[in-house]
């Protein structure tokens, strides 16, 4: 049994088996990592506001405790996109490890209680964006990689999804770098 665990945090819109998380997954898995898939529930944009995310953040953390509590584990590594962002960096369930790290893949780091949150954190990071992202905050990115002294990865010219609209070949090759820096990343204990 791998000592190491890795933690999927998906995205509102995205589930676990899209490219942003895919790749990484697939990285940790190719180092050793056992991957798992925190479960969510039933996702509702309309009715969950991100302001008042309690009843979503108790299922998260119960879900959480489950695979924590499935071993004995020297290593956990979250891979968290968009809005598992959120939840990781509010989160304050303690982790029975000395070795915590995160690939934060588009993270919301324009609200201020991520920003903060991945901060206070102060693990090992591997922050992914996409230049066209809308919810991109290149100053608040930037400021989060060098005061964490994070990896990190901007995909030009890619979206939220890091796809970059009307340019296949372009897409492809932002996903190969994300696999590389997750390698990179996965292969440093």
């Amino acid at each position: 049994m791998s000592d190491h665990l890795a933690l999927i945090l998906q995205g509102g819109g995205a589930g676990p088996y899209t490219a942003p998380l895919l790749i990484p997954s697939l990285a940790l898995a190719e180092t050793g990592a056992r991957v798992e898939v925190v479960a969510y529930p039933e996702f509702r944009p309309e009715g969950l506001e991100l302001e008042d995310a309690r009843e979503f953040d108790e299922f998260v953390t119960r879900s959480l405790r489950e695979l924590v509590g499935s071993g004995t584990w020297d290593r956990i590594t979250f891979i968290a996109k968009s809005r598992g962002t959120l939840y990781l960096a509010a989160m304050s369930e303690p982790l029975p490890c000395d070795q915590v790290e995160a690939i934060w893949v588009t993270p919301l780091l324009g609200f201020d209680y991520v920003r903060q949150g991945v901060l206070a954190k102060s693990w090992r990071s591997l922050v992914v964006a996409g230049g066209a992202d809308p919810y991109h905050d290149i100053d608040a990115h930037s400021a989060v990689c060098r005061e964490l002294q994070a990896e990190q990865l901007v995909i030009a010219d890619a979206n939220h999804g890091l796809v970059v609209a009307g340019d296949v070949l372009r897409t492809v090759s932002g996903f190969q770098a994300l696999a590389e820096a997750s390698l990179a990343f996965a292969s440093h204990a």
